[in-house]
């Protein structure tokens, strides 16, 4: 059974400045709700601050350190349970430590708890990991652009480049826009990000090929490139679909420590299946309609 039928032909380039306004406005958005929250749109992985370990002498929940920190203003920092035996912890903090202990002391058992580490996360370490992050990204996205310039050309390469920029930025935006800190997980989403928009992307771009090799006479590359979008339509959105269920399961009960994880992934899915169905292929004909070109297939 085809989820979209075969003869379907939606004009998804015909409105292309509808959605180019959409993207334009949401980008927007996010960046002045980044720009507003400043530093704080980054977790201590980027900023500094302070890592504690610790194990208690019986297993512990999440939610009881949480409500323990609750009362001293911290029930939001960074915590992941470690290890086997549900009683090992560690989070990370810009607060000191003494007084998270002090609460622990107070609330979880006296002294039957262990400190397996009380270290410091410096400024430049941070900035060090940063700048890595920056630089993983930024050849991550040379590559994309090297790979899909010799499998198709290099204006596809370009814009498909565009596609994921569009999607990190609006990932981004969504995080700063309900308070999601970016650390190193959610620098790791922001890469798988990436390489989903720019497989998807490459699905359509790969059946405009096989279209315009068939057609080698067409100048109406506006048609040729909507029907192939409408010919690969139901593949991308069952990978989407499909992808999103899992990402839901992971959200709701995945638990704390992948809780933001999965929402970049979400939301980097969602835009990274819009992106390649209204942005990709859209800006490679705007490209084409200010500067003609025969496209070499």
């Amino acid at each position: 059974m085809r989820l979209i039928k075969k003869e379907t032909k939606i004009d998804f380039l015909g409105k292309r400045r509808f959605f180019f306004s959409l993207s334009l406005f949401l980008i927007v958005l996010g960046l002045v709700t980044f720009g507003l929250r400043g530093r704080s749109n980054f977790a201590i992985d980027f900023t500094g601050g302070r890592l504690l370990q610790v194990r208690f002498e019986r297993p512990i929940s999440l939610s009881q350190i949480r409500d323990s920190l609750k009362n001293i203003g911290l029930s939001q920092i960074p915590i992941q349970e470690v290890g086997k035996g549900h009683n090992e912890i560690v989070l990370k903090t810009t607060s000191d430590t003494s007084g998270i202990l002090n609460q622990f002391k107070k609330e979880l058992g006296g002294d039957h708890f262990e400190i397996i580490a009380d270290e410091m996360i410096s400024p430049a370490m941070s900035k060090s990991l940063k700048r890595k992050g920056l630089l993983a990204f930024l050849y991550g996205m040379v590559g994309i652009l090297v790979y899909v310039a010799f499998r198709f050309e290099f204006r596809f390469a370009v814009c498909g480049v565009i596609a994921i920029f569009h999607d990190i930025l609006v990932v981004m935006g969504f995080l700063s826009f309900f308070g999601k800190p970016i650390d190193t997980m959610i620098l790791a989403a922001l890469l798988m990000i990436a390489g989903y928009s720019i497989n998807d992307t490459i699905v359509i771009f790969d059946r405009i090929r096989e279209n315009l090799r068939k057609t080698r006479k067409t100048d109406n590359y506006l048609q040729l490139f909507n029907e192939s979008i409408n010919q690969v339509l139901g593949r991308t959105l069952i990978t989407g679909f499909t992808t999103i269920l899992v990402l839901l399961s992971l959200f709701f009960f995945g638990g704390n420590v992948i809780h933001d994880f999965a929402f970049a992934l979400l939301i980097g899915v969602t835009v990274g299946t819009y992106s390649s169905i209204f942005i990709a292929s859209a800006l490679v004909i705007e490209w084409e309609k200010k500067s003609p070109h025969r496209f070499h297939v």
